[in-house]
């Protein structure tokens, strides 16, 4: 059943299902992809007592807070996201995230770099770099509105089927808004790849090897630095510590594994967590959803 952009705009307004938007006792999530926008994780959900981790992504992340409001770190600051404001996280930046008061309700979506990058080098009226934005909290009343039904209509079509095309134009028009306004174009790219020789020999060891129980010591020997010089410089170059960053490796890994059919507890051993229970934590700590959740909802993609 296909749907209109008046039945978007009024799913884009509800808060996750079994809760009004005044808030309820529990947390709820809907999780899904959408294969054809770079297989782009979309989330809705209401959290009274989940807190994230402090975590980074390799994808940006992109929302609007529905209801409530949400309180987070991001690059040194706590900032608070309250109702009908839009938030951008970069790639690669550390922050967490919980509720500023009693819960908060948002649509997210995590679009790849490459997918940024193809909307931001479409526009005419902006320099070529990298597409990083500015602020992680904005009151752009349009924006919002636009992603948020952007996202309904995303949600609709992997349910009961909405129209492609209204899909797209949508999710394209919104996410061009947001760049053209709210990004400035950095020559230079993400941070990720900028690093010093020495820190990036050590960030591709944890790459290579996040499976194993790595130690400082063997990531700082990687970087030919001593460990206390090595943990100073790796947040300074990379912006994470080597444990933050080893973790995202890991659940990144965990993402692929869960596509396919393999058991949770051998996806767990698979990518380095200790045991079924320490992988649920750490998942659900960086995304927002438990490992059964991600795979449920990677099987709906679009």
């Amino acid at each position: 059943m296909a749907i209109d952009q008046q039945t978007a705009y009024a799913l884009s307004r509800r808060g996750p299902e079994g809760l009004s938007a005044s808030g309820g006792p529990a947390d709820s999530v809907c999780f899904w992809r959408e294969r054809r926008f770079d297989d782009l994780e979309c989330l809705k959900a209401r959290f009274t007592r989940h807190s994230y981790a402090p975590h980074v992504h390799d994808t940006f992340a992109l929302g609007v807070i529905l209801g409530g409001a949400e309180a987070f770190r991001y690059r040194g600051a706590r900032h608070v996201a309250p109702a009908g404001s839009v938030v951008a996280v970069n790639p690669d930046e550390l922050h967490d995230g919980a509720p500023a008061g009693d819960s908060f309700a948002y649509r997210m979506l995590y679009p790849s770099v490459a997918l940024v990058q193809a909307v931001a080098d479409d526009l005419d009226d902006r320099p070529a770099g990298f597409p990083a934005f500015i602020t992680p909290v904005m009151e752009d009343a349009e924006v919002a509105c636009g992603l948020s039904e952007a996202h309904a209509l995303m949600e609709a079509h992997s349910m009961m089927g909405a129209d492609r095309l209204a899909v797209d134009q949508a999710f394209t028009a919104a996410l061009s808004l947001l760049v053209r306004r709210h990004s400035e174009s950095r020559p230079q790219g993400r941070r990720l790849g900028q690093e010093a020789a020495p820190i990036r020999r050590a960030r591709r060891l944890a790459d290579d090897l996040y499976m194993q129980d790595l130690t400082l010591d063997e990531l700082a020997a990687a970087a030919g630095l001593s460990r206390y010089y090595f943990l100073r410089a790796f947040r300074r170059e990379v912006g994470v510590t080597p444990h933050a960053y080893l973790t995202g490796r890991r659940i990144a890994a965990a993402k692929g594994l869960l596509a396919g059919d393999q058991p949770l507890s051998e996806v767990a051993l698979a990518c380095g967590f200790y045991d079924q229970s320490h992988f649920s934590r750490s998942f659900k700590g960086c995304t927002g959803v438990t490992p059964g959740q991600y795979r449920r909802g990677a099987r709906l993609a679009a």
